[in-house]
């Protein structure tokens, strides 16, 4: 059952940032996990490949082709849900305890600048792609549509640039980082 916003004290426009975020957080759980099992496909395809080579005396047609493909969907997929669990490896080169209130500036603006970031590689991959799929490249083996592995990349850094900006918006709302 649904309550409103501001029976607990909340702002509408926190509210609907901490349902996007969870909404954010469940997509890129399914992503990740999605990623992952094209992941374990390429590994798959590997093996099925090495022990073909043993077995037949020959390579498995488009194995190569294959294995990119499950490689580039593991990896893009796997970005958005980096920024979403927060799992990214942060430094600390002066102590926090003493300009804690100059880090807490830059932990909240960290997000917006990740967003900037990956809207501008978004920027120029969209470019890239555009031409790609304007000359209708094709994989090697299996002529696989070049496109479909770089939906893979923009799909990544678009869903990266939201999940980004939603957290901008959850810090600046809350202070709260998790």
């Amino acid at each position: 059952m649904t309550q409103p916003a501001e029976k607990f004290g909340e702002s509408r426009l926190y509210a609907a940032v901490r349902r996007t975020d969870r909404f954010m957080n469940g997509l890129t759980d399914i992503l990740a996990f999605v990623g992952m099992s094209a992941l374990i496909g390429a590994i798959a395809i590997v093996v099925v490949d090495i022990v073909w080579r043993r077995i037949g005396g020959q390579s498995m047609v488009g194995a190569v082709d294959l294995t990119q493909f499950c490689v580039m969907a593991a990896a893009s997929w796997a970005i958005p849900y980096a920024f979403s669990a927060r799992a990214h490896v942060t430094v600390d080169l002066v102590g926090k305890n003493h300009l804690r209130f100059l880090f807490r500036i830059i932990d909240t603006l960290i997000p917006l600048l990740c967003a900037g970031l990956m809207a501008f590689l978004f920027y120029l991959s969209w470019g890239r792609a555009m031409e790609q799929w304007s000359y209708g490249d094709v994989s090697q083996n299996l002529a696989i549509p070049m496109i479909l592995f770089w939906g893979f990349l923009l799909s990544g850094m678009a869903i990266s640039t939201l999940v980004c900006l939603v957290h901008f918006l959850k810090l600046l709302l809350t202070n709260e980082n998790n």
